[in-house]
């Protein structure tokens, strides 16, 4: 994805930590079927924001959620039907106006999450969901 338009399974995989200490941090099994229905809603999201929505950090494997400091339960292990991304518009004025579109869509039931987390004020934002089981449509920031 160069434009923040259109994404592919890859845009959750690639990791520059990954890269740098020469990670395999490629999506297997069903993580592929947890990251393309996240995927899925990003694209909604992205379809209704209208301008251009980057990941930052998507899928991460054992090995790079341990070098980057990652909770061992973390959603971007894709645990249990769970997939998790760091997404961002660009900018914290243009990430603000995201996290209230997501929140207004959460709430309105047009896309289920699980959480949507305001990450450093807004560096980026944390959306979250389980492909099986209950979403918990948590909003919150750290």
């Amino acid at each position: 994805m160069i434009d923040g338009l259109k994404f592919e399974l890859a845009d959750f995989e690639k990791s520059a930590a990954a890269k740098k200490k020469g990670i395999d941090n490629r999506l297997e099994g069903d993580d592929i079927l947890d990251y393309n229905y996240l995927m899925d809603i990003i694209i909604k999201i992205q379809s209704k924001f209208g301008k251009p929505i980057y990941v930052n950090s998507g899928f991460r494997s054992k090995e790079l959620n341990k070098a980057v400091g990652g909770a061992t339960k973390s959603q971007h292990r894709s645990l249990k039907d769970e997939a998790a991304a760091d997404i961002t518009a660009g900018n914290k004025l243009l990430n603000k106006e995201l996290y209230s579109l997501i929140l207004q869509m959460v709430n309105c039931n047009e896309i289920i999450l699980d959480q949507i987390i305001d990450e450093k004020a807004l560096t980026w934002i944390h959306v979250s969901v389980k492909r099986n089981g209950v979403n918990r449509k948590q909003f919150f920031k750290l």
